[in-house]
C-alpha cells in the first residue's frame, strides 16, 4: 500500500506542479501586469493550494512508505502487534502529517470542491458568466479541466487513500469563516479599486442577487467543509476524529 500511494500521490504532484509551471510561463496575462496578480482569481488561488498541498501530500506519503517499509522488518511470529502499533495512514504525528490534515479538512477540500462546482455551475447556467467569450481560444482545454476538473477527482483519490485526522468542527468552522471574508475582501477591493467585479456573472444581475450569492457561497463553503468531514467518517469511522493512537488503530 505504501509504494501504490507514493505512485499516485507522485501522478497528482506531477499533474498540479506541471501545470501549474505551464501556467506561469506560457498562459496569457491577459488584464494582469504579472503572473502575481492573478492571484485574486479563486481559481489560481485554488490553483497555488492544490499544488501546495499535493507536495506535503507526497511527500508525507514517501515518509509513510518508509515508516512502513521499518516496520515491515521488525515483524516477527508472533508479533503481529509490535507492527499494527503504528499504521502511518492512520496515525499521522509529525507536524508536516499534521499539516497536511490540517490543511484537507479546512482549506484543500472545501477550496478545491467550491472552485470546480462553482465553475461547472455557472458554465451550465452560460458560459460567458466564468469565462467571456473572446477569451474562449486563449485557455487550453486540458488546463481548464487541470483547474476546474481535477480538484474533485484528486480530493476524493485523497480521502480514499488517507484518514485525515480533523481539526474539531469549531476550529474548522472558524478557519472556514475566516478565508471565506478574506477572499470577500479581495473581491470587493479589486471592485473599489479597478471599478469592475473579479467574475463576469456580477454583470449581468442586480446588487440583491450579488449579495445572496455571496452570503450562499459562504454557506456552500462551509457546508463543503461538513460534508469532507462527514466522508472521511464514512470512510474512517471515528478515526478522523480520534484523540489517542489506540482510537486510531481500533
Amino acid at each position: 500500500m505504501g509504494f501504490f500511494r507514493v505512485v499516485i500521490y507522485g501522478i497528482i504532484f506531477g499533474v498540479w506542479s506541471g501545470s501549474l509551471y505551464y501556467d506561469v510561463q506560457y498562459m496569457p496575462r491577459v488584464g494582469f501586469e504579472s503572473w502575481f496578480s492573478k492571484l485574486v482569481m479563486l481559481t489560481m488561488l485554488n490553483f497555488v493550494l492544490q499544488t501546495v498541498y499535493s507536495t506535503i501530500c507526497f511527500i508525507c506519503a514517501v515518509l509513510d512508505w518508509i515508516e512502513e517499509s521499518r516496520l515491515a522488518k521488525l515483524r516477527k511470529p508472533g508479533k503481529k502487534a509490535l507492527v499494527t502499533q503504528h499504521v502511518p495512514s492512520y496515525w499521522r504525528l509529525t507536524p508536516l502529517h499534521k499539516a497536511c490534515d490540517f490543511m484537507y479538512a479546512t482549506s484543500a477540500f472545501p477550496v478545491g470542491m467550491a472552485t470546480s462546482l462553482l465553475f461547472w455551475g455557472l458554465y451550465i447556467a452560460n458560459p460567458e458568466f466564468v469565462i467571456p467569450k473572446w477569451a474562449t481560444n486563449l485557455i487550453p482545454q486540458w488546463h481548464n479541466h487541470v483547474t476546474h476538473t481535477a480538484p474533485v477527482a484528486f480530493l476524493l483519490i485523497d480521502t480514499l487513500l488517507t484518514c485525515h485526522h480533523a481539526p474539531s468542527k469549531k476550529t474548522g468552522s472558524l478557519v472556514i469563516g475566516a478565508l471565506y471574508l478574506i477572499y470577500l475582501s479581495i473581491i470587493f477591493y479589486v471592485r473599489i479599486r479597478f471599478g469592475h467585479w473579479l467574475y463576469p456573472v456580477f454583470n449581468y444581475i442586480s446588487n440583491e442577487l450579488i449579495f445572496g450569492l455571496l452570503v450562499g457561497g459562504g454557506l456552500a463553503l462551509w457546508l463543503l467543509y461538513l460534508i469532507g468531514d462527514g466522508l472521511n467518517i464514512m470512510l474512517w469511522g471515528q478515526a478522523p476524529h480520534a484523540t489517542t493512537q489506540a482510537q486510531k488503530v481500533k
